[in-house]
């Protein structure tokens, strides 16, 4: 479910947009993407529980991997997406997200690929109807 929030903000606020162009991906990116792309995995989904019953709201933590050909790119598409998602307190495609809070990032070099990549964790908070 957490999934279709990130596609919609991706492909909605302009400046994920304008980087990505869509390319954003579940856990593993298409071979033959073009760059910049990014990646988002669900690192964990824990419910609230209480002593008698499963809570209404989801704790989500998803990992975010951006794939640049610049350090600058990841930068900027770090910036852009605490923009887009921290503090948010909407409803997308019937997922009513509660809040979202920065993590942690942290900053990749794949020798191989000639890439960089920026990972940033963010919590999720999830009402469920």
């Amino acid at each position: 479910m957490i999934g279709k929030v990130i596609k919609y903000k991706f492909d909605n606020d302009t400046n994920l947009n304008a980087m990505f162009a869509g390319r954003v991906y579940p856990v593993v990116g298409a071979q033959t993407a073009s760059y910049p792309f990014a990646l988002y995995e669900i690192a964990t989904n824990n419910n609230q529980k209480t002593k008698d019953s499963d809570s209404h709201v989801d704790e989500i933590s998803v990992r975010i991997t951006f794939v640049c050909k610049t350090y600058a790119q990841t930068q900027d598409a770090v910036s852009y997406l605490r923009s887009a998602f921290v503090r948010m307190n909407q409803t997308i495609q019937g997922v009513n997200v509660q809040s979202c809070s920065f993590d942690g990032e942290r900053d990749l070099f794949s020798d191989d690929e000639r890439t960089f990549s920026s990972q940033v964790d963010l919590d999720f908070r999830v009402a469920l109807d």
